[in-house]
C-alpha cells in the first residue's frame, strides 16, 4: 500500500494492490476467499490494514507448504 500511515482501504485501493478489481475483490469475500473488511453505515465496506498483512503472510504460508510438497 502506497500511504503507509493508512489504517483502512477501500475496495478500489485493495483492488489497486492487489491488481485485481474491486469487483473480484468483492466476490472473493462473498466465496469466504478474503478477509470481509469492516462495513461501515453507508453500506460500504472498509478493510483494515492488519487484515491485509494476515491475508498476504497466509498466501505466503500456502505457496511455501505447496513448495515444499512439490520439492
Amino acid at each position: 500500500m502506497k500511504d503507509t500511515q493508512k489504517m483502512y482501504f477501500s475496495d478500489t485501493e485493495v483492488g489497486n494492490y492487489y491488481s485485481l478489481s474491486r469487483y473480484t475483490i468483492r466476490r472473493w469475500v462473498r466465496e469466504g476467499k478474503f478477509p470481509p473488511g469492516v462495513k461501515l453505515n453507508s453500506g460500504t465496506r472498509r478493510w483494515p490494514r492488519a487484515d491485509l498483512q494476515k491475508f498476504d503472510q497466509e498466501v505466503l504460508r500456502q505457496k511455501e507448504e505447496k513448495r515444499m510438497k512439490e520439492s
